[in-house]
């Protein structure tokens, strides 16, 4: 008889491990909060965002296409156009506007603007890059 009641804990158990696993196993996993550089189209010069994140409690993924409005490097003079932005496709970039005083190269930005621009700017001093986009459309997709 005790080892029937041994048996049916090992049992319940077992039963809850693979319950608690396959529940935690089959959520999916969330890409980490930032700007996805997805598709660049060199006819219409327009550059595919995906921005992930949380708002207002919410995790959401926005879709943003953008056109470069200008560059500018270190103390060079900036350039303007549609073509003058680079962006790497495949790139997530991860805000770091606060890195330590020994990685200050390691500083990104990324800002949206109440009037429908996107700015991103990276490093320090004479590498640092400020690329300025146009947000050509904006729209939550599913996550």
């Amino acid at each position: 008889m005790k080892g029937k009641v041994v048996l049916r804990y090992y049992v319940s158990v077992a039963l809850l491990l693979s319950i608690a696993s396959f529940s935690t196993g089959c959520k999916r996993q969330l890409e980490p909060e930032g700007y996805r550089v997805v598709a660049y189209d060199g006819h219409t010069y327009q550059w595919t965002i995906i921005r992930t994140g949380t708002f207002d409690g919410q995790y959401l993924k926005k879709r943003l296409v953008v056109v470069c409005s200008s560059y500018k490097w270190g103390n060079h003079e900036s350039v303007n156009g549609p073509e003058a932005c680079h962006l790497q496709v495949g790139r997530m970039i991860v805000p770091n506007p606060l890195p330590g005083q020994a990685h200050r190269d390691q500083f990104i930005d990324v800002f949206e603007m109440p009037d429908q621009s996107l700015s991103i700017t990276e490093g320090d001093g004479e590498d640092r890059t400020m690329q300025q986009f146009k947000i050509m459309s904006y729209e939550v997709v599913t996550p």
